[in-house]
């Protein structure tokens, strides 16, 4: 499951233009999955191919599932992951929700506009309609696809190159999809709606929003 922050709640958001100053020193990203990790700058780990920082308060740990599908998440009250951020290099959609694997054929184009339209038009996936945004100076994308509340089989959306990704019901995913310089990635905010507390789509706001890229 993947998890993000949905909509703004105060304060400077990841669509906000923001300058391109030289990042603070920031420390690599662990990819194993739950290591706690102390407030500071952070650094997208191994073979990400963007160069991507990002400060992360106190109260998160590590949600990585791979290399190209890198995420931190936040704890909610009841144990749980509330609310995560996950950065991901995706190739490919999903041909049906409930296949389990199989993907679309031919394959999502190169572009984020292709993206955009291969996710707002996933079988059984509610879409808003794409917005300009900016992520770290560079323009992008930004929509938020809702997974239906009912379903008879386990759910998926997008796949990396190294696996398709798997929903539940309800969740929410806001996503902004960036070009950088020829690489497209896609920057996925998700939670459930009855997990999610204010506090933590506030805190995933303050992470989005201090994202810099490096040209």
């Amino acid at each position: 499951y993947r998890y993000l922050a949905g909509p703004s709640v105060g304060g400077p958001g990841i669509d906000d233009p923001v300058p391109s100053p030289t990042a603070p020193s920031a420390r690599a990203l662990p990819l194993t999955f739950g290591d706690t990790l102390p407030p500071g700058r952070y650094a997208l780990a191994g073979a990400f191919p963007v160069d991507l920082t990002f400060d992360l308060p106190a109260g998160w740990f590590s949600c990585s599932m791979g290399v190209m599908e890198q995420g931190v998440c936040r704890a909610s009250t009841q144990n749980q992951s509330g609310i995560g951020i996950t950065f991901l290099v995706v190739e490919n959609v999903a041909a049906d929700r409930c296949t389990g694997g199989a993907l679309r054929n031919p394959p999502v184009g190169p572009t984020v506009e292709d993206l955009v339209a291969a996710v707002s038009s996933m079988y059984g996936f509610e879409a808003t309609a794409a917005e300009d945004a900016t992520v770290g100076g560079y323009p992008a994308k930004r929509l938020t696809v809702t997974a239906p509340d009912e379903a008879a089989c386990a759910l998926v959306t997008w796949a990396t190159p190294d696996r398709t990704n798997g929903v539940g019901r309800s969740e929410i995913n806001d996503l902004h999809i960036v070009d950088v310089d020829g690489v497209r990635i896609l920057i996925s905010a998700a939670y459930f709606p009855d997990v999610v507390r204010p506090e933590d789509l506030a805190a995933a706001e303050e992470v989005l929003a201090s994202i810099q890229i490096e040209r």
